[in-house]
């Protein structure tokens, strides 16, 4: 950092009343670097901490709602914050280099939607809308940059697989609303297909990418809250699937597998594996064939094999050990049983 940033980074958090008027000037006069992990972790926890409580009752807010975030309270204070978000997301759009942009103004405009009057919640959700299209517009253009590197180039590869997973990421936390307000976010089918899109994503990306060592502990710090986002939305989830005949689920297997996207369509009958309404995984029979989804942990199984990579009891037999070491294959589940292509 430059001696002028650094200062900046040190006086941001200068008083828990300041915090959000610190922010403001920061997107204003962009006197941060907020693509910095530093920059991103220290504008999380100042949002997301809690802070004092007025003691003597004196606040004109909601009672629940601590002193350093009373400014969400204010529309226009809204306003001007949501005019800077905005500007700063049309930005970034075209580079998708940028992922932490998209991370912390996404975790920025759910703080303010999970607290801001209701005068105000369509205009943030229509942020956190664009937060997230941006996110899977970035999804696809890394997927095919990927396809155009070389399989040889492993470091680059892994660099854009973490910065898919980070992505994938953002666009989960679109969905950290409170009960109240989520409807707005979790409402259609388009929402569902959008959720399983980027907890896949993550999924995937995990996997395929064979260094776990560049993952850095933020980046493992947010996919853990990814990971309870997903838990915590599971009733909504399962209310629409219901009400929906799971179409959802159905629209994404023609998406994701080829079998099916060859197809065209397909008309499943899922049903949720077990009772507990956090639980993420739901099963369908297809043909002759399980299909089998878990929302919280982005697995897709056919007849309990994944797609996109070999399982794990090929990948670690012996034979297969001794001849390709640790190398990832990408392949597609084919239509006969147990085969791949």
């Amino acid at each position: 950092m430059k001696p002028t940033q650094f200062l900046e980074f040190g006086s941001f958090r200068s008083g828990h009343r300041l915090q959000w008027w610190n922010l403001l000037a920061l997107f204003e006069m962009d006197s941060l670097p907020i693509a910095e992990e530093s920059v991103t972790m220290l504008i999380m926890h100042s949002i997301l901490q809690y802070g004092p409580r007025t003691m003597d009752g004196s606040s004109i807010y909601n009672s629940w709602c601590s002193e350093a975030h009373e400014q969400l309270f204010e529309d226009h204070f809204i306003d001007e914050l949501v005019t800077r978000l905005d500007r700063r997301l049309d930005d970034c759009e075209l580079n998708w280099q940028n992922e932490l942009v998209l991370v912390i103004v996404t975790i920025i405009t759910m703080r303010i939607l999970t607290i801001c009057n209701s005068t105000r919640q369509n205009k943030i959700v229509d942020l956190a809308i664009k937060c997230r299209r941006i996110g899977e517009k970035w999804i696809d253009l890394i997927s095919k940059n990927i396809q155009t590197i070389s399989s040889s180039a492993f470091n680059e590869i892994e660099i854009l697989r973490l910065k898919l997973v980070i992505v994938g990421i953002s666009c989960i936390l679109t969905f950290s609303t409170n009960s109240d307000r989520i409807h707005y976010l979790l409402s259609s089918n388009e929402h569902i297909v959008s959720l399983l899109k980027s907890a896949t994503t993550i999924h995937d990306n995990i996997i395929l990418n064979k260094n776990q060592s560049n993952m850095s502990t933020f980046v493992r710090n947010i996919m853990r809250y990814s990971e309870r986002i997903l838990v915590m939305i599971q009733p909504t989830i399962a209310k629409f699937l219901q009400e929906t005949s799971y179409q959802s689920f159905n629209d994404f297997a023609a998406i994701y597998w080829a079998v099916i996207r060859s197809k065209g369509t397909m008309n499943g009958e899922w049903k949720k594996r077990k009772q507990d309404s956090y639980d993420g995984w739901y099963d369908c029979l297809y043909e002759s064939r399980i299909i089998s989804i878990d929302c919280i942990r982005g697995t897709f199984l056919v007849d309990g094999m994944t797609i996109g990579f070999l399982p794990e009891k090929i990948t670690k037999n012996e034979l297969f050990v001794r001849v390709f070491d640790d190398h990832i294959f990408e392949v597609q589940l084919a239509e006969s049983p147990k085969t791949y292509i």
